[in-house]
């Protein structure tokens, strides 16, 4: 394999430099996502987010990326590699511990609650509060 073979593979394996950790909770973690691919808006807050595929995946201005929250562009299902983007709106927030699977739309200013898992495919309304394992909306609305 030559390097530039090296590098690509090392891209797509390798779902997350360890040194981008000790920027959790600084205004310096969007930029830093942004290094690799992920389309990160701005005045983003990334309290410890995993995203897996960073090409596949965009953050709207002013979103909230809570700690252990993981952002999974792909899946492995009966045997087939399924993958697609993931959109996260301006104004945004995914809740501590919760999981955004691929194919899944967060319109601008919704919500995520923690420990809850946004299937694939899911488009999640403007200003709509999810919760659930798989989530579904609630009746209260996203506050914001």
């Amino acid at each position: 394999m030559d390097a530039a073979g090296a590098e690509h593979e090392r891209y797509w394996k390798v779902p997350s430099v360890a040194f981008v950790r000790i920027f959790d909770g600084t205004p310096f973690k969007a930029p830093i996502w942004r290094l690799p691919g992920v389309r990160m808006g701005r005045r983003v807050f990334d309290d410890g987010a995993a995203i897996i595929e960073r090409s596949l995946t965009s953050v709207g201005d002013g979103a909230t990326l809570n700690m252990a929250c993981l952002l999974q562009g792909h899946s492995l299902e009966d045997g087939v590699f399924k993958s697609d983007r993931i959109s996260i709106g301006p104004g945004c927030t995914i809740g501590t511990g919760a999981f955004v699977h691929y194919a899944v739309t967060m319109e601008d200013g919704s919500l995520l609650e923690h420990d809850s898992f946004a299937m694939k495919g899911s488009t999640i309304r403007p200003g709509s509060r999810w919760l659930g394992n798989p989530a579904t909306e609630t009746t209260g609305r996203a506050a914001g």
